[in-house]
């Protein structure tokens, strides 16, 4: 693995908004994180060169740190104390400690376990949008429990969703994600979960895609992303989908909530279920 240069800024949670849509606007990729008992957010982005980290540090303040391989391969104990469950269906966890995860089993029978550790790709399971997500594809997967369905994962991150999605019945997902590191991790994450089979992984754009038709259609679209890009990608959403199909959309913020879900209703696509987690929002929708 190479070096990275991580550039990184702490903000305000009432500045987060602004924020963002400022590295949205300048095409910039980055994860927003904030840790338990910690009252402000921080802003991530890698680069593979320390020039391109000095350029955003230049335009928008903040640091830069050298990332070696062997700072950020996360260690075996790293999460153990980090669940999450959903539903009574899975057990979400950021250790790959075999022992930690063998007692979980054993605390947890018949829950289906995710182990997702820190990773430079979005989705651990940890951030309430993921959390959101996840809690709709539980309650979709036993909708859909005795017939075969098909899952389009978009912005796919660490493949979290994918993953879970396989771990729950689909009978094929296809995850696309522009972002090739990310998707180095993604494949690797499902076949850690025995569901590489099931998964095709894609790197590019999704909206050529969607709109010739190449993928086919799919009975649930799924999409972690920004607020932006959601009300973007969303007029392209029903040509994706069957005649039934449903969408598990979330990573917008309660004060831009309205936004998606006009942009959803104008796709034909009104949401009609809505999770909340502190102040982002995880929205469920169907033709």
């Amino acid at each position: 693995m190479e070096t990275l240069y991580r550039w990184s800024k702490s903000v305000d949670e009432e500045d987060l908004e602004e924020w963002e849509t400022k590295l949205l606007m300048s095409d910039v990729a980055f994860s927003a994180e904030k840790q338990v008992k910690r009252k402000r957010w921080q802003l991530s982005s890698f680069l593979t060169t320390r020039e391109q980290a000095d350029l955003l540090r230049a335009e928008f303040g903040g640091g830069v740190t050298e990332v070696r391989p062997g700072d950020w391969q996360p260690s075996a104990e790293a999460g153990a104390n980090s669940l999450l469950k959903i539903r009574d269906s899975l057990l979400v966890t950021e250790s790959e400690d075999e022992v930690v995860l063998k007692s979980l089993e054993t605390r947890y029978p018949g829950r289906i376990l995710l182990s997702f550790p820190p990773q430079l790709a979005f989705g651990t399971g940890g951030h309430p949008t993921t959390a959101g997500c996840l809690r709709f594809l539980v309650d979709l997967a036993k909708e859909r429990a005795n017939r075969p369905w098909r899952l389009l994962d978009l912005g796919c991150g660490s493949g979290i969703l994918a993953v879970a999605a396989a771990r729950l019945g689909a009978s094929e997902v296809i995850a696309v994600e522009i972002d090739e590191m990310a998707l180095g991790y993604a494949r690797r994450n499902a076949e850690r979960h025995e569901v590489a089979d099931r998964i095709t992984f894609l790197a590019g754009d999704v909206i050529p895609m969607l709109e010739s038709g190449e993928l086919g259609s799919f009975d649930v679209l799924a999409a972690n992303l920004f607020s932006a890009l959601l009300v973007t990608l969303l007029p392209f959403f029903p040509s994706g989908l069957t005649d039934d199909g449903e969408i598990v959309i979330s990573g917008f913020l309660t004060s831009q909530a309205k936004e998606v879900a006009e942009a959803a209703k104008a796709a034909g696509l009104p949401l009609c279920d809505f999770l909340r987690r502190g102040k982002w929002v995880a929205g469920h929708g169907r033709r």
